[in-house]
């Protein structure tokens, strides 16, 4: 019986075609990750990425000027407005019979002016009529006088010369003195006339007072005034939309009851959208208003946006806490802290994105960015800036502004003690009484 002996396994051979694969795909992966790593270097090392950022926009709370029970709001979120659009519409029926109340008041008052002014005219061109004829009628009683006053004097003269007897002469003597009498009366008769006139002028005719029209002008400019007033209480009462723009939360419904000022809705201008990063402190200093910025939106990650720095923040975000971390050791806890910077949207459908939404920026910080400042508001002037400060001296040293500082310090400590001492030695002023009565 023969054993068997096991067949000895031969052992397996690699191609050498396999073996130059390999090599092959070795170094292609090494190169692939050489070159990953450098661009990823170099992105590191030329950009600021931030993933939290947050759209931001100007949210308006809209709120009415007035009190009343809300009768018409049909509005929800994602409404859009365009602006002076009807938001809410509060009751106006007692305001609305006030202004139809003010309004016959004024219809009243130019109807009684246009009567007074008609009653006046007539008046007044009556007494210049009445004037007038006792004008014609004091020239005729003059003319009387003056002949009369002729006829005395010659009758006079022929007494005294003997030619005309004393009767004669006292007949004359009293038809001149009842001519002029009448010449007196017709003198005071043109002088009431002339009084009529004015009184005429000012309302009072003969019939009766007719109102004065200035005092009626002055009422109707007060209704005026207080129509216009009403008018806009009832405009108020139509709340209507500052911007255009899309609803975001409402906070009331029909047939409330809201007090003035109490918020009705938020909206916000779709257009008017930014990016808010709040970056590290340690990468700010790399940072530069204009510098070029790419946005990825969570939302849409498919959709380009790009923009640029628009504002870098002057005060880190803790500094606004609500809460702030107490201290009462004295040591700060060193911690990384965040600058707000401020993304303007260059490109991209800004009506897409919304405020809240999160988003990923790439800040590419080799940009020059820009030199032009963003315009902002004048700085306000104020008296201070007005007080002229002490004369430069001829030294810049910091002993001479101190020495400068302490001599203007002196000399306004010795101008103060100088004024006290006078008004100690002044004597006191006579007060001015006023007089008991006004003659």
């Amino acid at each position: 019986m023969t054993a068997t002996q096991p067949e000895s396994a031969e052992p397996k051979t690699v191609s050498p075609m396999r073996r130059w694969l390999k090599r092959v795909a070795i170094v292609v992966v090494a190169i692939l990750v050489i070159v990953w790593l450098a661009f990823w270097l170099h992105h590191r090392l030329t950009h600021v990425s931030e993933n939290d950022a947050q759209i931001e926009s100007h949210v308006i709370t809209v709120s009415s000027r007035l009190d009343g029970r809300v009768t018409g709001f049909d509005l929800i979120e994602g409404d859009r407005l365009a602006e002076n659009d009807t938001i809410a519409q509060l009751y106006s029926r007692p305001d609305t019979l006030r202004l139809n109340e003010l309004k016959a008041r004024i219809d009243d008052i130019q109807t009684q002016l246009e009567l007074a002014r008609q009653q006046i005219g007539g008046g007044v061109d009556s007494a210049r009529a009445r004037l007038a004829a006792d004008k014609s009628a004091m020239a005729a009683a003059r003319a009387r006088m003056e002949k009369a006053h002729n006829n005395y004097v010659r009758a006079q003269n022929l007494y005294e010369a003997k030619g005309g007897t004393e009767k004669q002469r006292d007949i004359y003597r009293y038809d001149y003195q009842s001519a002029q009498a009448d010449y007196q009366r017709a003198q005071s008769q043109v002088k009431q006339d002339r009084v009529a006139i004015a009184n005429a002028r000012t309302g009072l005719l003969p019939a009766g007072q007719v109102t004065n029209p200035d005092v009626l002008k002055s009422q109707l400019e007060i209704a005026r005034a207080r129509l216009a007033h009403q008018q806009n209480m009832i405009d108020d009462l139509t709340v209507t939309s500052p911007i255009r723009g899309v609803v975001d939360k409402t906070f009331i419904e029909a047939a409330e009851y809201i007090s003035a000022g109490q918020p009705i809705l938020m909206m916000h201008d779709p257009r008017d959208v930014w990016v808010e990063a709040n970056i590290k402190e340690t990468a700010v200093g790399d940072l530069a208003v204009g510098q070029p910025v790419h946005i990825t939106v969570d939302a849409h990650p498919d959709t380009t946006y790009t923009g640029h720095i628009q504002v870098i923040g002057g005060a880190a975000t803790n500094q606004f806490a609500l809460l702030p971390d107490p201290n009462p050791s004295g040591n700060f806890t060193k911690i990384t802290q965040r600058i707000p910077v401020r993304i303007a949207i260059d490109h991209g459908p800004r009506t897409q994105v919304s405020p809240g939404m999160m988003v990923e920026v790439d800040i590419d910080i080799t940009g020059n960015g820009t030199t032009e400042a963003r315009q902002q508001q004048a700085p306000i002037r104020t008296r201070a800036d007005e007080v002229p400060g002490p004369a430069p001296s001829s030294g810049a040293g910091p002993n001479n502004q101190a020495r400068a500082s302490s001599d203007t310090a002196n000399e306004l400590l010795a101008k103060r003690t100088s004024l006290q001492t006078d008004l100690r030695l002044a004597p006191a002023a006579p007060i001015a009484r006023a007089p008991d009565s006004l003659d």
